[in-house]
């Protein structure tokens, strides 16, 4: 199954004075549950639906308990789970005036496994045969071709 995209013009001009159209990637559905997962994955393994939940709900425990320790962690094959923190406008003039209460969000980054070819560049396995559809006009609800 392919991505889909849309044209959206931007709302800010660029140097040209003119707003410019983009691609922007359409959603599909709603998000796909933990439960919903958990039956896909069971399809392809010999793990029953149950068993497969309990793993992905203990992950997320496990996962969450290592990043407050300040670890990142790394899941082969998918990319490594990072907690970074911003102080956006609140920068101190020294290193001895920076403390805690200068952070102001903290946020999970997602980095895909990528690796690097001479002559090739970056590749990410996760997009690797990525195909893309258009998706209608900016108002449609479905694709050009379905």
């Amino acid at each position: 199954m392919p991505l889909f995209y849309k044209s959206v013009q931007s709302a800010v001009k660029s140097k040209d004075g003119t707003k410019k159209w983009h691609p922007k990637l359409v959603k599909v559905g709603k998000a796909v549950s933990t439960q919903k997962l958990s039956h896909l994955i069971a399809e392809k393994s010999s793990l029953t639906p149950g068993d497969v939940y309990n793993v992905i709900y203990n992950l997320m425990s496990v996962v969450q308990d290592q990043l407050m320790e300040s670890h990142s962690v790394k899941l082969e094959g998918l990319g490594t789970f990072t907690v970074i923190a911003t102080s956006r406008g609140n920068g101190a003039d020294t290193a001895d005036e920076v403390n805690l209460s200068q952070i102001n969000n903290l946020r999970v980054r997602f980095t895909p496994v990528y690796s690097r070819t001479y002559g090739e560049g970056v590749i990410k396995p996760m997009f690797h045969g990525v195909t893309f559809e258009r998706w209608g006009n900016k108002w449609s609800k479905k694709p050009t071709s379905r």
